[in-house]
């Protein structure tokens, strides 16, 4: 899994700004000076220290983008978080990724990393990904949206988020001639947090927690809406109540058998993530519309904590889980929000 140092280490600018995203720095920058690459980072005041959005990573630039030239790098890596906002009005960042894109450098952003392209305006006719609440600004800037863990146009590298991370820098490492060393991005069967936690993503115990929250959560959920579904006597709620108790099987089933992928089988019955016998937001009342109310906001929940969790982990099987979860979550939310509404009028 040892990533062979070059011979003839690359000069690879990292731009920076206060609350970058921490993993979305960390991991590429400890994967490509692990490879033996020459990691500057260029920020927009020497002075400054530079902090992450989650408190976990704290840098002092190496220079500035206003005192170096684009020329003088190989590649440049834009890390994501509320970072590339601030960058994109630098004049002299701005400047400088006009002159790494016109130079034919790699240029590799992630999560909201591709903002500092649609200032430069870099991205008219690209095929990009990146962070999903800046996609229509993608499109507006004339991008093609992707929604894969990694696009690879030509020089350009684009990821969504965190989870996607072991990918997105095993394409950078790929593109720069360590691809013997590695498994190609495309191959999902590999096990890629093992890559993330060499580079200093999560590490397994971390990934196995957070499968554990989400697996505890949707337990919950399934028997809260069993309990929902006997008590409710609207026969479409009912119907919908019972829908949602088969997906969250489904996803019961499907955590566990990632769990049981990283972790000795049925660790989940052992560890403590079994969740009570009974529900814990029980419903007695017989008010439908209280019901109704109550069941909506655990969905809202349900999105809620799946995005959240699935944003974080660097492992992208789990991660696509918890998006299935999200979807699934989402929809159904959306549908009872409409039964709702319906059943909120005929009794006004």
């Amino acid at each position: 899994m040892t990533v062979t140092a070059s011979t003839s280490p690359k000069r690879i600018a990292v731009l920076i700004e206060q609350q970058f995203e921490d993993m979305e720095f960390q991991v590429p920058v400890t994967a490509l000076r692990t490879a033996g690459e020459d990691v500057v980072v260029l920020g927009s005041c020497l002075q400054d220290e530079y902090k992450g959005k989650r408190g976990k990573v704290v840098v002092k630039p190496d220079g500035t983008t206003s005192e170096s030239r684009a020329q003088d790098f190989d590649a440049v890596i834009i890390p994501g978080g509320k970072a590339p906002d601030k960058m994109r009005v630098n004049p002299s960042t701005v400047l400088f990724i006009k002159d790494a894109m016109a130079g034919d450098k790699l240029i590799a952003a992630v999560c909201h990393g591709p903002q500092l392209l649609i200032e430069a305006d870099l991205l008219n006719g690209k095929q990009v990904t990146g962070f999903r609440a800046i996609r229509k600004d993608l499109e507006n800037a004339g991008a093609t949206y992707v929604d894969e863990s990694v696009v690879i146009d030509k020089n350009l590298i684009t990821s969504r988020k965190p989870s996607d991370l072991p990918i997105f820098t095993a394409a950078i490492l790929t593109h720069l001639g360590h691809g013997a060393d590695i498994p190609h991005p495309d191959n999902l069967a590999i096990e890629w947090w093992q890559y993330g936690q060499q580079w200093n993503g999560l590490n397994k115990g971390e990934i196995v927690e957070g499968l554990g929250v989400a697996l505890r959560d949707e337990q919950d959920t399934l028997k809260a809406f069993e309990s929902y579904a006997q008590r409710i006597s609207d026969q479409q709620v009912r119907s919908l109540f019972n829908q949602v108790c088969s997906s969250k099987r489904d996803h019961v089933e499907m955590l566990k058998e990632r769990l049981n992928k990283l972790v000795e089988p049925d660790y989940w019955e052992t560890s403590g993530m079994q969740t009570d016998t009974e529900p814990k937001n029980g419903w007695q009342s017989s008010d439908e519309l209280a019901l109704m109310r109550q069941a909506l906001g655990d969905l809202q929940t349900a999105v809620v904590d799946a995005y959240s969790l699935g944003s974080k982990l660097t492992d992208p099987a789990s991660a696509e889980i918890l998006t299935q979860i999200e979807k699934d979550s989402s929809q159904q939310e959306q549908r009872l929000a409409q039964l709702y509404q319906a059943k909120l009028g005929a009794d006004t």
